[in-house]
């Protein structure tokens, strides 16, 4: 699956001033962590926004967001969110704002939003922040602007985010429109669930007969798996240490 890149570009609409960056045009460090979560994973990625969060998980068409407005804090006090639960087409939620969960409803479910009681923010209780007995096959967690969580017990629509993440993070580095795609192999010991405040950064290079992609343990480029790529028209695969 290659996704090109989003309306919008997280990868270089975010700054973080402290960060020293690997690519010139890109400000904030790529992040990601997956973790279990009760019966579901926990795919937590930055920086992301909500059109590429739309477009990664690709959920059906007709299908909808039930979404819930994030707490405030306002003059020091906890603000609980005041928003009452509404339902919007999920193709829709690129152009929501601020802080708030979403939870995927299938178009066929019927759902009383007066009556419907989900735990949020979900982060609070991620085992249980997918209603499956509603059909429900995703939660979402989208926090401080660039931050998100997906929350799903489908494997394979966490596979599918991942690497989707790590394609559009790519071709936005190489400044190119595509990049090539990363293959299931590449991907497979990235799904393996990590433990409690284990993270990984990943980090570009371009060099004139290659391009490479470090996956960097807790952000240490001394302890990384290593792809590499003969550039936009090549293919990734295991890299070398050196």
């Amino acid at each position: 699956m290659n996704t090109g890149t989003a309306r919008t570009n997280p990868f270089t609409e975010n700054v973080l001033t402290t960060f020293e960056p690997v690519v010139a045009h890109i400000r904030y460090p790529v992040t990601l962590g997956l973790y279990e979560e009760g019966p579901n994973l926990g795919l937590f990625l930055a920086p992301v926004d909500l059109p590429l969060i739309q477009k990664l998980t690709a959920v059906d068409h007709g299908d909808r967001a039930l979404v819930l407005s994030g707490a405030a804090i306002l003059g020091n006090a906890f603000m609980a969110a005041s928003d009452h639960p509404r339902l919007i087409p999920w193709s829709e939620i690129h152009t929501l704002e601020g802080e708030l969960d979403l939870i995927h409803v299938p178009q066929s479910t019927p759902i009383d939003l007066n009556t419907i009681d989900i735990p949020t923010p979900i982060l609070a209780a991620p085992a249980h922040a997918v209603p499956t007995d509603l059909g429900s096959r995703l939660a979402v967690s989208f926090n401080d602007g660039c931050h998100a969580a997906v929350i799903s017990p489908d494997r394979k629509l966490i596979e599918r985010c991942l690497t989707g993440f790590i394609e559009a993070y790519s071709a936005t580095a190489a400044n190119s429109e595509r990049a090539p795609a990363i293959g299931a192999d590449l991907v497979a010991p990235l799904l393996r669930p990590m433990a409690p405040g284990e993270w990984r950064e990943l980090r570009f290079q371009a060099r004139k007969r290659y391009w490479m992609i470090e996956v960097a343990e807790q952000g240490d480029p001394s302890r990384s798996t290593r792809w590499v790529s003969e550039g936009a028209h090549g293919h990734w695969r295991n890299g070398w240490s050196w």
